[in-house]
C-alpha cells in the first residue's frame, strides 16, 4: 500500500473509531438523530410501510444515520467517497442482506444506482467540507423521485471550543459544558489535520443555496451543540 493510501486509511479508521465512541450515547448526537429520524418519517407516502421507502444517506461516514434508520425499518442506501469509512460502515453492518447497503461512490462525482427512485434523502454536515457544493446538491436532487423529501444538516459556525462550551454551561449547567468537551476536543483535533476547507453558512444563505438547487425549504431550525448546525427539510421543486 502506497504511503499517501496508509496514511489517509490510518486517519479514516482512527477517525472512524474516535467518531464512534465519541457520539454513542452522547446525548446532543443522539436527539439530533431522532430529528432526523422524525422528519423522515414525515417524508414517506401516508400509509407506506418503512420498508417500501427507499432512503439516500450520502455522505455516510461509518453508518451511523443509516444503521438508525434501517433499525426503524426503512431501506437504505449509505454512500461515501471514503472507501475506508464505508468498509467500517460494512464491518458495523451485522444484518447484513435485510434493508441497508453501504456503497463507494461520491454522489457528485459517480452515479448513483437508483437516482431518481429514493424517496427521501439525508445528508448530515456534508455541505460544509464538500469541493463541489453545487454538483452535490444537483445530485441529490436527481437521486430523488419528483416531490422527494430530503433533510440537510450543515454547520452555521465552527464549533469553538471554549465559546461553545461557555454556551452550553450557561444554557445548560456545568455538568453538560464538560459532556459537551466530549465532543468539542476530538473534533477539533480532527479539524485541525483535515485538509478540505471548511463553509459555514448561515440559516439565510444555506436556505437561498438550497433554493437554488431546487430545494423548497419546508421547516428548519438549529440543533445539536449550542445551535451549531442548521437543519433543513426539503421537498424538491
Amino acid at each position: 500500500m502506497p504511503f499517501r493510501e496508509a496514511l489517509e486509511h490510518m486517519i479514516a479508521v482512527t477517525y472512524g473509531v474516535t467518531y464512534d465512541a465519541v457520539v454513542t450515547r452522547f446525548p446532543p448526537y443522539e436527539a439530533m438523530l431522532e430529528e432526523i429520524v422524525a422528519f423522515v418519517a414525515r417524508s414517506g407516502p401516508d400509509g407506506t410501510a418503512p420498508r417500501a421507502i427507499r432512503v439516500l444517506d450520502v455522505a455516510c461516514g461509518i453508518g451511523n444515520v443509516s444503521l438508525r434508520l434501517a433499525h426503524e425499518g426503512y431501506s437504505v442506501v449509505g454512500i461515501d467517497g471514503v472507501k475506508h469509512l464505508v468498509e467500517i460502515a460494512r464491518e458495523k453492518n451485522t444484518r447484513r442482506g435485510t434493508n441497508l447497503t453501504f456503497q463507494h461512490l461520491d454522489v457528485a462525482r459517480d452515479a448513483v444506482p437508483g437516482a431518481g427512485s429514493f424517496d427521501v434523502l439525508v445528508s448530515m454536515h456534508t455541505l460544509y467540507w464538500h469541493p463541489d457544493p453545487r454538483a452535490l446538491l444537483d445530485a441529490c436532487r436527481r437521486a430523488l423521485k419528483p416531490g422527494g423529501h430530503a433533510i440537510f444538516l450543515t454547520y452555521g459556525r465552527p464549533a469553538r471550543v471554549m465559546r461553545t462550551f461557555s454556551e452550553v454551561r450557561a444554557a445548560e449547567g456545568l455538568g453538560a459544558a464538560v459532556r459537551a468537551l466530549r465532543w468539542l476536543l476530538p473534533t477539533m483535533a480532527f479539524e485541525f489535520f483535515r485538509e478540505s476547507e471548511r463553509r459555514y453558512l448561515g440559516a439565510a444563505e444555506f436556505h437561498e443555496v438550497l433554493g437554488r438547487a431546487g430545494f423548497e425549504v419546508l421547516e428548519a431550525r438549529q440543533t445539536f451543540l449550542s445551535g451549531l448546525s442548521h437543519l433543513a427539510w426539503c421537498r424538491t421543486t
